[in-house]
């Protein structure tokens, strides 16, 4: 083999070789990136709110097995955010009510409210 045709050849090598090498970092990378978001977001901050049932309904659009056992509940919280949660029947909540429910801060910044 001519030795330009060898150089050429090992280049070509070495050329596919960067580009395996190269996409097998980017997946790597997105991996990483992908289990270092679902960590801050298993991160949950419970802090616990008060406020005042606003208003009480019927849960729509889940199974019906739900909407026997649950309702929607909107809650008027002291520092005037409006706090929408899912509620047992068998917690009887009445417009007017004063309750605490618990706020869930995720790591990434969602928050949630859950009734207590």
């Amino acid at each position: 083999m001519r030795d330009e045709t060898r150089r050429r050849l090992e280049k070509a090598i070495w050329a596919r070789r960067a580009k395996f090498a190269g996409a097998g970092l980017a997946l790597l990378t997105l991996v990483a990136g992908g289990l270092w978001l679902e960590d801050l977001e298993a991160r949950v901050v419970n802090k616990r709110v008060s406020g005042v049932i606003e208003a009480v309904g019927q849960l729509h659009g889940v199974k019906t097995r739900t909407m026997e056992i649950g309702l929607s509940v909107e809650v008027k919280l002291d520092d005037g955010r409006l706090a929408k949660v899912m509620a047992l029947r068998t917690a009887e909540p009445h417009v007017g009510d004063r309750v605490e429910i618990t706020e869930q801060i995720h790591g990434t910044g969602r928050h949630n409210f859950v009734w207590n």
